[in-house]
């Protein structure tokens, strides 16, 4: 007999759960919207994290997730990155990691960006990291519950160009704390339960360099999964001019 315990009991959202993580990622996806419209050149990221912060407010969520996530240029290499004095210039990546919390649910959503024309590095890296992510939708959409395996397809993907990069764990559940049950990690034993909501985040650092992490919120459905987050993440939407 199989005792159920109270984090999988935690992690299968009912409907009011659900419009709760939901309603808190949308506020999420306008305040990136703002944020977006306005960054500038010479712009910190500690006065670019400031007005997300007040943005939230603005929206009557002032309540966050975690601190936001800021990060410019080689910064971006850095996984949980403070956000400091450094100033926007072109050439940049430009990572956001930031969400809110309604009535205690909350949401979680990591895009990169780049300040004008990226290059062929930058690019090849962004698409390998968008490739890993839509592999591992795609196992999640034909079934597969088992973490460590899901985990395990966008690691040996990134790990077969760029060896050990992919620094953490692929995603984690979201609920009443920004990280709960399940985890996807390379040895976790862990069965994703329908009505879940999971995050997956694939990522690759480069010390000195930088990096790109892209993270969608998805509810584990009997078939398949149903993305929560609307912001675009083609190559074409990353590049901001």
């Amino acid at each position: 007999m199989k005792t159920t315990f109270i984090h999988e009991i935690r992690a299968v959202k009912n409907k009011k759960e659900l419009a709760n993580i939901i309603r808190a990622q949308r506020i999420s996806e306008k305040v990136l919207g703002r944020v977006l419209a306005n960054l500038k050149t010479g712009v910190s990221e500690i006065e670019t994290a400031n007005l997300i912060k007040k943005s939230f407010i603005k929206e009557g969520a002032p309540v966050l997730s975690f601190p936001p996530i800021v990060a410019f240029g080689k910064n971006s290499a850095n996984i949980h990155h403070i956000p400091g004095k450094t100033k926007l210039k072109k050439g940049d990546m430009v990572m956001f990691d930031f969400g809110c919390a309604v009535s205690h649910y909350c949401s979680d959503m990591t895009r990169t960006y780049f300040w004008g024309e990226p290059s062929l590095k930058q690019k090849k890296i962004y698409l390998a990291v968008l490739e890993a992510q839509n592999r591992v939708l795609s196992l999640i959409k034909k079934g597969e519950r088992r973490a460590g395996v899901i985990d395990a397809s966008a690691r040996k993907f990134l790990a077969k160009k760029y060896k050990n990069n992919f620094k953490h764990g692929l995603g984690h559940g979201v609920g009443t704390v920004i990280h709960e049950w399940p985890n996807f990690k390379p040895k976790s034993e862990d069965i994703l339960p329908v009505g879940s909501v999971m995050t997956v985040e694939p990522g690759l650092y480069f010390k000195d360099w930088g990096g790109v992490r892209i993270e969608d919120m998805v509810l584990i459905a009997r078939k398949g999964y149903k993305n929560l987050t609307n912001i675009p993440k083609d190559l074409s939407s990353a590049i901001l001019k």
